[in-house]
């Protein structure tokens, strides 16, 4: 029994699933600029940062100061992905930063011509040792 509904799962419900997922990535990702609303942080920019502070782990560098970027994809759900780091300082900022950001909380998501869209987001954070 559990094999015919295994064959049954794998031939009607995994091509559906399937397609599914492949919408998704078929969809157009908007940049930033492009973008008529972008993406928000659900609580608000300054909530962002402040989420940032309080989970980054600085490492123990003296005088270190700069800035990480990071890019990722806010999704239509307002999930994020493709977090990826664009700029580092070293010392392991940049793969932190990715740790931080995939903690996030989902975001609002933006919006193209009054529709919901995926976007790219690009988002320095500031880097330095107290």
């Amino acid at each position: 029994m559990r094999i015919l509904l295994s064959i049954l799962f794998v031939c009607f419900w995994l091509p559906f699933l399937q397609a599914q997922d492949q919408n998704a990535i078929d969809e157009p990702i908007i940049e930033m600029k492009d973008a008529d609303a972008q993406p928000i942080y659900y609580a608000g920019p300054d909530a962002l940062y402040e989420f940032i502070e309080q989970n980054f782990k600085k490492p123990e560098v003296p005088e270190l100061i700069g800035k990480v970027f990071v890019s990722f994809i806010v999704e239509k759900d307002g999930t994020l992905t493709n977090i990826a780091t664009t700029r580092d300082i070293g010392f392991g900022t940049g793969a932190e930063a990715e740790r931080v950001m995939q903690l996030s909380r989902n975001w609002i998501p933006g919006r193209k011509d009054g529709n919901v869209v995926r976007v790219k987001y690009y988002l320095p954070i500031p880097i330095h040792t107290n």
